[in-house]
């Protein structure tokens, strides 16, 4: 179905009016802090695999060095 209707009744992205209120939720949350990187490799394990904190690792170290090639200042601390 190209109507991006979903299984719930009466639900479906071509209601009049949904459209808009979509966009607008969407805007508004990019109009918000993003949350820190580091969550993206806490927020998983509760107890993080060695392979996630080289990952972890690997990113702070690209980003001090590479972080002016990012929008940071988008990000909370």
């Amino acid at each position: 179905n190209r109507g991006f209707c979903l299984e719930k009744p009466g639900f479906c992205l071509e209601k009049p009016g949904f459209r808009p209120q979509v966009l607008e939720a969407f805007e508004q949350a990019e109009r918000e802090p993003k949350p820190p990187p580091h969550l993206l490799f806490s927020d998983v394990y509760r107890e993080m695999p060695p392979r996630l904190r080289r990952q972890r690792e690997e990113l702070e170290r690209h980003l001090e060095t590479y972080g002016e090639h990012y929008p940071l200042q988008q990000f909370q601390k």
